[in-house]
């Protein structure tokens, strides 16, 4: 990067800046994600897969999906820690950090969402530990179906 890119890029920055700090705290994280891309001068978004080395499997991951309900937003972070690890324990901690990292509105009861959890009058969702969640079988079903993953096969690593 030449001296001319950088001030130029410098300039962007304190433009998009401006645009931060006027927005509400709970999206500030969001809306810099949205304007990144006018800073580097670099599409986020690409029809063929070729410029978006720059967003991560979870960024790209969460910017597939949109819900009105902040209940969804709990679903769709169990999707894709079911399509990393499988069906090991989610616990609410993890899902709330998530939620806080990738910007999405969860309700303040994620374990409640869980417990209540029923597609067709079968539990999508059951408590293993205190405060730790597996998908059932038909949960599994459920999180494949509507959000296309796969099982995931990684091991996670127990803090």
């Amino acid at each position: 990067m030449d001296k001319q890119q950088f001030q130029e890029r410098v300039k962007k920055l304190k433009e998009i800046n401006k645009v931060i700090e006027s927005l509400d705290p709970s999206i500030k994280e969001a809306g810099f994600k949205l304007l990144q891309s006018y800073a580097t001068g670099k599409e986020k978004e690409s029809t063929n897969g070729g410029d978006d080395e720059s967003l991560t499997n979870k960024e790209k991951f969460f910017t597939k999906f949109s819900h009105d309900q902040p209940a969804d937003n709990v679903f769709l972070i169990t999707a894709y820690f079911y399509s990393q690890y499988g069906t090991s324990p989610i616990s609410i901690k993890e899902i709330k950090e998530v939620a806080d990292d990738v910007g999405l509105t969860i309700p303040n009861r994620p374990d409640m969402t869980l417990k209540n959890a029923q597609r067709d009058g079968k539990s999508l969702f059951t408590s293993k530990t205190r405060g730790s969640w597996n998908p059932t079988v038909h949960g599994e079903k459920f999180l494949k179906e509507e959000y296309e993953v796969r099982k995931g096969r990684k091991k996670k690593v127990e803090e």
